[in-house]
């Protein structure tokens, strides 16, 4: 459950945002012990709520509440199933009491409350240290909190089980008052047909037209008029009317600024009008005098806090408007909004799914242009893994067979994500393509390809970039850095970083570079990665960093250049965990034989 969203599951339906976090907060507090609310599938639907610092230690890491929540869940699911045994507990058998309270209504099951994580006896050192290894928690983590937490006895624990269900109770009490509740307004909201009316159609303007017309005949009133608002300008715009003169819709421009009456109804009041003509409010007194408009009554329509117009209804002679009237029109302007909003997403959904489309064949494009398989050399076995963030990354490397058995392998990171980066990185990669095969001279064919980037991007757009050339028998390569992460060769247990080179791509047309010539030899192992290696993040945002980096290629230095890669990206998932990915990660590895 995510605070402040309004709840849709009856069991927590009739409270307001935060209240039932609060309560459980209270029961928790109040019993010293771990309080949770799951729906009647076992889904979470509110808390953990921490009674004792025993469990919000626990609750501070991902993994502990992670171990926690599962553990509360496999005894519902227990409750569920009837169940032997408590599998999935963090804790050793019988060393935490946690009860299963059921919330029914009737015949019904509406959720279930659990209570627990309390001993009957002090903890143990070995139970502690148990806990601690089954929530990845580190050794000692939780001792102190241990050692405070209060065991229970058997009267102490079935009067927490007492409160918890008397909690549900009321939970299930309040559920049956809502659904009441919302039962009579569904009567009186069939009785005039409202909800059926507006429904039927996705058409904008076709929803606009049937409300203004249906206002007329269930409130049986002179008019009615609906204006959308452009939030841009502040204008609401003529949308739909019934019995409304064209003279009169366009006596002039309304804005939401200087109209007083319009700008209420925004806020959303309602507004009574009892003499149009004489009333101060009145933008067009004279008009509406014409046009023989005498009382009003105007409301926002108004969908989930968002304003997206206002519906007027006019009479013919002076008329006031009773509660019901009031209540029917803004249930009328309510369902009027949620459709014109629902026409709107529609809308938005369709093109949403046209762009997505267009973003995936984009992506299988792209994906074309990185190399499916590394080529097979007899002297370099050559690995690689491309994870972009997007269907659409701004990573690349690519393998260049060149004349006479040489190989050119080069590894660029675009500036930024997405569509833009793809679309430079395309360009990179052509540009690179072009100019190996016709410039001999490394340094050479990164100064050209820097200008050729210089040409296509903007201020603050740039390009990272490793290119070297590989000699055919494996022993000699000739690179230029520029820019980009230094790559490692591991010789000996000892990495050494490939930096020389130059300046990023992108930034200045008259950059110049140096190349460098390394000998290689059996057993050397180079690794070119992109900067999402090194930078991906946990939960805590702590990089992985260059050093890990390093020990994972040291960690697999003995497996094949294609396992080592594969490897390098699971240690990144792995230290990374649900964290989302911010970056593309990209690695390629060359084994010298």
């Amino acid at each position: 459950m995510v605070a402040g969203e309004p709840f849709s599951h009856p069991l927590l339906s009739m409270l307001s945002d935060g209240a039932i976090e609060r309560a459980i907060q209270i029961l928790a507090e109040s019993v010293s012990a771990t309080v949770a609310v799951f729906d009647e599938t076992g889904e979470l639907l509110a808390g953990p709520a921490a009674g004792s610092r025993f469990v919000r230690v626990i609750l501070e890491t991902s993994t502990g509440r992670e171990g926690l929540l599962a553990a509360h869940r496999a005894d519902v699911m227990q409750a569920l199933t009837d169940a032997p045994g408590r599998a999935g507990d963090f804790a050793p058998e019988g060393v935490l009491d946690r009860f299963v309270i059921p919330v029914t209504r009737g015949d019904r099951r509406l959720g279930f409350i659990t209570l627990g994580d309390r001993p009957r006896q002090p903890l143990s050192p070995q139970a502690v240290e148990h806990m601690e290894v089954a929530l990845q928690l580190k050794p000692g983590t939780l001792g102190p909190a241990a050692q405070e937490l209060p065991p229970w006895d058997a009267n102490q624990a079935a009067a927490a089980r007492h409160l918890a269900a008397l909690m549900g109770e009321l939970f299930a009490e309040l559920s049956a008052a809502d659904e009441n509740l919302r039962r009579r307004i569904d009567e009186l909201s069939a009785v005039y047909n409202i909800v059926g009316l507006l429904s039927g159609t996705l058409n904008l303007q076709g929803i606009l037209d049937r409300t203004a017309r249906i206002v007329c005949q269930v409130m049986q009133v002179k008019a009615c008029s609906i204006r959308m608002l452009d939030e841009s300008s502040g204008q609401l715009k003529i949308q739909a009317v019934h019995n409304l003169s064209d003279e009169y819709l366009n006596k002039g421009p309304v804005t939401v600024e200087e109209n007083p009456i319009d700008a209420a109804a925004i806020r959303g009041e309602m507004v009574r009008i009892m003499d149009a003509p004489t009333d101060p409010r009145t933008r067009y007194p004279d008009e509406a005098r014409k046009e023989g408009i005498v009382s009003g009554l105007v409301c926002g329509m108004i969908y989930r806090g968002k304003a997206v117009g206002v519906i007027r209804v006019y009479t013919g002679e002076t008329h006031v408007f009773t509660p019901f009237e009031e209540a029917l029109l803004r249930a009328v302007a309510a369902q009027a909004a949620a459709a014109v909003i629902n026409a709107r997403l529609l809308a938005e959904t369709l093109e949403a799914e046209r762009y997505a489309r267009q973003i995936a064949y984009a992506g299988e494009i792209q994906r074309r242009m990185i190399p499916a398989n590394p080529p097979v050399l007899p002297s370099v076995d050559i690995g690689a893994v491309y994870r972009p963030t997007y269907q659409l990354g701004g990573d690349l490397y690519d393998f260049i067979p060149l004349p006479h058995g040489n190989l050119g392998v080069g590894i660029a990171d675009v500036s930024g994500k997405g569509v833009p980066a793809s679309l430079l990185m395309a360009s990179v990669r052509s540009a690179l393509r072009v100019y190996a095969r016709f410039t001999y001279d490394v340094d050479r064919i990164l100064y050209e390809v820097n200008r050729h980037v210089c040409s296509d991007t903007k201020v603050g757009e740039f390009v990272t970039a490793f290119y070297g050339v590989i000699t055919p028998d494996g022993r000699r390569l000739t690179y230029s850095n520029a820019g980009h992460d230094p790559p490692m060769l591991l010789r000996g247990g000892s990495i050494e970083r490939l930096t020389i080179g130059g300046m990023v791509l992108g930034v200045d047309c008259t950059a110049t570079f140096e190349r460098a010539v390394l000998e290689l030899r059996p057993g050397d192992i180079l690794l070119l990665y992109t900067d999402g290696a090194a930078e991906a993040l946990n939960f805590t945002d702590e990089r992985f960093g260059r050093e890990r980096l390093e020990q994972s290629l040291r960690r697999y230095a003995d497996q094949s250049a294609q396992l080592i890669a594969q490897n390098i990206l699971w240690d990144i998932r792995r230290f990374r965990g649900l964290a989302d990915r911010t970056d593309d990660v990209t690695l390629v590895v060359l084994k010298i034989r």
